[in-house]
């Protein structure tokens, strides 16, 4: 399988969100498979957790406003 080529026409690329080098397509994104793999471990430590209620925090059940 090969990578989809990158778009034309875009006015900057835009470098890889955790280095800042130039992005590879096989890797896009990132311009690694080690940068993708730190992207990934923070997400899954919770660093790029989104800002909630704190109502809906783990613990309380999505279903207890309803009736």
């Amino acid at each position: 399988m090969t990578p989809a080529p990158e778009p034309q026409g875009s006015k900057s690329p835009v470098p890889c969100p955790i280095c800042g080098k130039p992005k590879v397509a096989a890797h896009r994104p990132f311009c690694s498979k080690r940068c993708a793999e730190v992207d990934l471990g923070r997400w899954l430590k919770g660093q790029y957790a989104l800002p909630g209620d704190p109502s809906d925090e783990i613990g309380g059940r999505i279903d207890d406003d309803i009736e």
